[in-house]
């Protein structure tokens, strides 16, 4: 059985505030700048906490770098208010953008990546002072999520390219 974007993003065309921002000229190039600025807190924090963890800037506790955490999770939070705000103006044209269906998919790995981390690592890892080594399983957890980040960057910034129509 094959699914209709279009049709699914009927559905979503009409949800708020999908029709507000496709009648304001302003409401989109704010998302942009809020989507900016809550990617810099989550990327800026997870950049520290993750190189922290694979090894790099040990003169830094584990919990200092962990401090960032709150940094990450705002981050994330304006930039799911914004990119609802996109998604909701125009939902068939990301419906049918595999770019947009990739980011989505890597986004729920990174939260699964998060919630594995947070349920076996942290715990461990709190501890570990300055100049202290992280486990590999903490570096494997924080390699995937630097990867994983930062595709989803480059995915977003590849959404116009594979933009098939629009709605």
């Amino acid at each position: 059985m094959n699914w209709d974007p279009n049709l699914v993003g009927e559905y979503f065309k009409n949800l708020w505030p999908g029709p507000l921002v496709r009648e304001s000229g302003w409401l989109f190039p704010l998302g942009e700048a809020m989507h900016f600025i809550g990617l810099c807190l989550l990327l800026g924090s997870m950049f520290i906490i993750d190189l922290r963890l694979m090894g790099w800037f040990k003169s830094i506790s584990v919990r200092a770098a962990l401090s960032f955490l709150p940094y990450a999770i705002i981050g994330f939070i304006i930039n799911l208010a914004s990119g609802w705000l996109f998604f909701t103006s125009a939902p068939a044209s990301y419906l049918e953008n595999n770019a947009f269906l990739i980011k989505m998919l890597l986004i729920v790995i990174a939260g699964v990546n998060a919630l594995g981390f947070t349920l076996w690592e942290q715990p461990k890892v709190i501890v570990i002072g300055p100049e202290q080594e992280t486990p590999q399983s903490a570096k494997i957890f924080a390699g995937l999520s630097l990867f994983l980040w930062l595709f989803i960057l480059l995915l977003g910034r590849w959404l116009p390219i594979f933009t098939v129509g629009t709605n």
